[in-house]
């Protein structure tokens, strides 16, 4: 079955060889309530058919606002294309939208990498060359750029993240040209659009500045960078251009791998993977831990442990050892409501969405996370060079659907 909007009407259409055609007619709450299962992208028309529907979507995202953040896929045809697609999946229709690749034109591309860096509202796509740096205007990457002239170092694998109004470089740099550049810091300020050198990162961080190394977060003021191997964690503040209280969690000494986002009320969440040994199995194991954003202090030593049926599919087992040491990595990417886990030793195998549990529901017993739901990768995809996937998280409300140009 399939579902048209058509005037006041919602009309239901068979699909499966019967031609009959049903209409119903939806006014007040019963609109509202039809609303809040339609997909977001379905909105934009939905809001078209008359200022009644217009009125009832808004009324419907008011009192059933939909928190959790999609999943952004960007996907490039091959290493270095011009050419590129974006998939995002909806978390309320559980639906993939694909959306046509851009293209930009190889004068514009050329030197350019095309990744997310991380902001308060949701990751953007960017593209750095030795000449500029150019920032997406919306999460899907299809408006006019923001752009910038480079940074003065030259930089392979970085860091890039939007605080405020400044744009954060982080690490990165070439052994090769400068090693004292290597773990360089510079910050553009977007009101005088000058870059300026900052202080460079802490010690704990030597031999793993490149951002391949690195799991990084925001909060409105600053920026977190933890190591993920060691678990060392600092925090960068733009506006003293320094780093503040440097730390190691750790606290789980078989973990052999760590990542961080952000989480609720002044929090950050600590996601750490390692093995489980029983009965001759080697599965997985991930945890989930909270850590006091201001102070790097772990909350308590509680922990949520991800469902193990879907932990078995993040990471399915194997009986090579080497495919067992190599998938022991993971990475996320969240919002204060929620956000997804990931393989990215193995992406083509899906991803796994979490929804953070309110101060509320913690208080009455619930743990860390309210909800897990596994997130197969969108079938457009296909079996093309998967190693050309990057991973973002963004909430997608009408204002960002509007630049797509539906109606």
């Amino acid at each position: 079955m399939e579902v048209h909007f058509e005037s006041t009407k919602i009309k239901k259409v068979n699909t499966d060889g019967n031609n009959q055609s049903v209409y119903l007619d939806l006014y007040g709450d019963v609109l509202e309530s039809v609303l809040t299962e339609v997909p977001s992208i379905d909105l934009i028309r939905a809001s078209c058919v008359s200022h009644e529907w217009r009125r009832a979507v808004r009324s419907s995202l008011h009192h059933h606002p939909r928190r959790l953040p999609s999943l952004i896929l960007r996907h490039l045809s091959r290493p270095n294309s011009p050419s590129f697609s974006i998939h995002a999946f909806d978390p309320n229709s559980r639906t993939w939208l694909t959306l046509p690749q851009h293209r930009t034109s190889d004068r514009q591309s050329e030197g350019m990498t095309k990744n997310f860096l991380h902001g308060p509202n949701g990751d953007r796509l960017y593209g750095l060359s030795l000449s500029k740096l150019v920032v997406s205007d919306d999460t899907f990457g299809v408006t006019c750029p923001i752009e910038m002239k480079g940074p003065k170092i030259w930089r392979q694998d970085p860091v890039v993240a939007d605080v405020g109004q400044w744009v954060i470089l982080v690490g990165g740099g070439c052994a090769m040209v400068d090693e004292e550049e290597v773990g360089a810091v510079e910050i553009y300020d977007k009101h005088t659009k000058i870059w300026q050198s900052a202080m460079s990162m802490p010690v704990q961080f030597n031999g793993s500045t490149s951002a391949m190394w690195l799991s990084t977060t925001v909060s409105s003021k600053k920026l977190y960078v933890m190591e993920k191997k060691t678990c060392w964690i600092s925090q960068f503040d733009p506006a003293s251009q320094k780093w503040g209280h440097t730390c190691q969690l750790r606290p789980d000494s078989t973990v052999s791998s760590w990542c961080i986002t952000t989480g609720r009320n002044n929090k950050l969440v600590l996601v750490g993977v390692r093995n489980r040994e029983e009965e001759r199995k080697t599965t997985m194991m991930v945890n989930f831990w909270e850590v006091d954003r201001e102070t790097l202090c772990m909350v308590d030593k509680e922990f949520d442990e991800m469902p193990r049926e879907i932990a078995e599919r993040l990471f399915p087992c194997n009986e090579s050892d080497d495919y067992i040491w190599h998938s022991q990595s993971i990475e996320v990417r969240g919002t204060e409501h929620g956000g997804y886990v990931y393989n990215p030793s193995d992406v083509r195998n899906g991803a796994v969405m979490y929804e953070l549990s309110e101060e509320r529901e913690m208080k009455k017993g619930r743990r860390i996370v309210k909800r897990w739901e596994w997130v197969p990768l969108s079938e457009t995809l296909g079996d093309g060079l998967m190693g050309c996937v990057a991973f973002g998280c963004s909430k997608v409300g009408l204002g960002e659907l509007v630049v797509l140009g539906v109606n």
